[in-house]
């Protein structure tokens, strides 16, 4: 008698469910889209794009949902569409009871501005995915310069292909070096607030430009890198902070466990 009790207890909770879903996709199928809003997750750290421009996208004649059921409102393709803009990293797009159109946008956010040989210049987000710049907002990052030539097309390509799977005739090793440098520049606070530029010399070697001192720093390749700015920081904090920061004109990290000055 217990078991039939609870069968019955069962039945009748997943015959509400039925009753109750079909309900809602009746009444769902009623409700039409009367709003769209958007909201920027990371407008305080970039602003290559801005509300009005996903809203003026969204109304335009293709994409305008306004008015129409919410059944009909294929959010995936508005998603879809959304990556044309080569700053959205990622978006997300759902529909509420109430009707609205939510309208979710990450940016991509640079890490690094390269100026090349040829004079043209673009960003290099975290992920290492090119960014044209834009007329209306400029990322304050790291700069790249010198002797940079690449082996694309700047305003084709999305990516620089560093990867480890990557097939080594198609990896730009200049390229991924100075993502990967920047990368490490830019994730580490102290380095992030020191260095202001990588110059490309004709070696194809790093040169930092420092904020804070006049010198300039040799890296050579970024072989041992992060050793080699274990030992600069070493030198700054038991070296520079007794002498002054403007006593040398250049300092050479570029051989193993050596920090090498050159006097101004």
């Amino acid at each position: 008698m217990k078991i039939f009790k609870n069968i019955l207890v069962w039945v009748s909770i997943i015959a509400y469910i039925a009753v109750a879903m079909s309900f809602v996709k009746e009444r769902r199928k009623k409700i039409l889209c009367h709003d769209i809003k958007v909201e920027i997750l990371d407008s305080l750290h970039n602003g290559f794009i801005t509300v009005s421009d996903i809203e003026d996208f969204l109304h335009e004649t293709d994409m305008n949902v306004i008015g129409t059921p919410v059944v009909l409102i294929n959010t995936k393709n508005i998603e879809r569409k959304l990556k044309q803009y080569s700053t959205v990293r990622k978006s997300e797009v759902y529909v509420t009871l109430e009707g609205d159109i939510r309208v979710e946008i990450d940016q991509r956010n640079p890490i690094l501005r390269v100026i090349n040989k040829r004079g043209q210049s673009y960003y290099i987000d975290q992920e290492g995915t090119i960014m044209p710049l834009s007329s209306k907002y400029t990322s304050h990052v790291l700069i790249a310069n010198g002797n940079i030539v690449e082996h694309f097309e700047v305003n084709r390509t999305r990516e620089i292909f560093c990867g480890s799977t990557t097939d080594n005739l198609n990896r730009n090793h200049l390229m991924c070096d100075l993502y990967e440098l920047s990368k490490f520049i830019y994730e580490n606070d102290f380095w992030k607030a020191q260095i202001e530029q990588i110059y490309v010399n004709e070696e194809a070697e790093f040169e930092l430009i420092p904020r804070v001192g006049a010198h300039v720093i040799y890296l050579g390749s970024i072989e041992n890198y992060e050793m080699k700015f274990r030992n600069l920081r070493a030198f700054y904090l038991q070296g520079l902070n007794n002498v002054g920061w403007n006593k040398y004109e250049k300092i050479s990290l570029k051989f193993d466990n050596q920090v090498i000055c050159t006097k101004r």
